[in-house]
């Protein structure tokens, strides 16, 4: 059993998930003028140094929009937000996102990686797929090790197989595309763990380094469209 490090939020963490919660429930609107930092401060009986500090991260993620001479304003965080405003999003639904939301993220999914795994089916060299081997049987490991319902580190090493393999592909965006999604897409890993059970899952890591030895990067892609599809239905 392993026991992660306990970190308290700071004021200015709970002032930013104060607001937070309160755009994503709906009790703020797009459009909707903020009170200014001072109201703010004294209402809430936090600093406005805090307030400050929260509100450039609220405006950094989409959430708020400051607006010269005219005060600041609730944003439409479906157009302004960016990977931080889906991760908070996520934090707000407690990891849950519906079917729709969840679709969209994997047709992300499968642009980024049905890229990489054509590119490295054509490119790869033995090495390469000596590496993603090594990954396989870190999560073979990772299954043996963990307890009946702990998926956290096979999720974490398939992860780590996906984004090994977007990094060999040879193209330098991927990869750092693909880690930035890793905080929202997380829980998506795990997820599929659940659902196939860890078994299976060992044998979707070595069906796509199967896929990649044969060259065949259409195939690959086919097949996680096929585990996207799967998932879905399960929704």
């Amino acid at each position: 059993m392993r026991f992660g490090e306990i970190v308290a939020p700071t004021i200015k963490d709970l002032f930013v998930e104060k607001i937070e919660g309160l755009i994503l429930s709906g009790r703020l609107l797009p459009g909707e003028r903020m009170p200014s930092e001072r109201e703010l401060a004294q209402e809430m009986k936090i600093s406005k140094t805090v307030v400050h500090a929260g509100m450039q991260d609220l405006q950094r993620m989409g959430f708020i929009e400051v607006v010269p001479r005219q005060g600041t304003f609730v944003s439409n965080y479906a157009e302004t937000g960016t990977l931080e405003t889906l991760n908070a999003i996520l934090k707000y639904n407690g990891g849950q996102f519906d079917k729709v939301n969840t679709e969209s993220l994997f047709e992300f999914r499968l642009a980024l990686e049905g890229a990489a795994f054509k590119k490295f089916a054509i490119e790869h060299t033995q090495e390469d797929l000596d590496a993603l081997q090594e990954i396989i049987d870190e999560v073979k490991q990772a299954c043996e090790q963990s307890g009946e319902n702990d998926y956290s580190e096979i999720a974490q090493k398939a992860f780590k197989f996906h984004h090994a393999l977007c990094v060999r592909s040879q193209n330098m965006i991927l990869p750092l595309v693909l880690n930035a999604f890793k905080d929202a897409g997380m829980i998506f890993w795990e997820n599929s763990v659940k659902i196939y059970g860890k078994e299976k899952s060992v044998k979707h890591l070595e069906t796509f380094l199967d896929f990649m030895k044969k060259r065949d990067g259409e195939g690959a892609t086919k097949y996680l469209q096929e585990g996207f599809d799967y998932y879905l239905s399960t929704m």
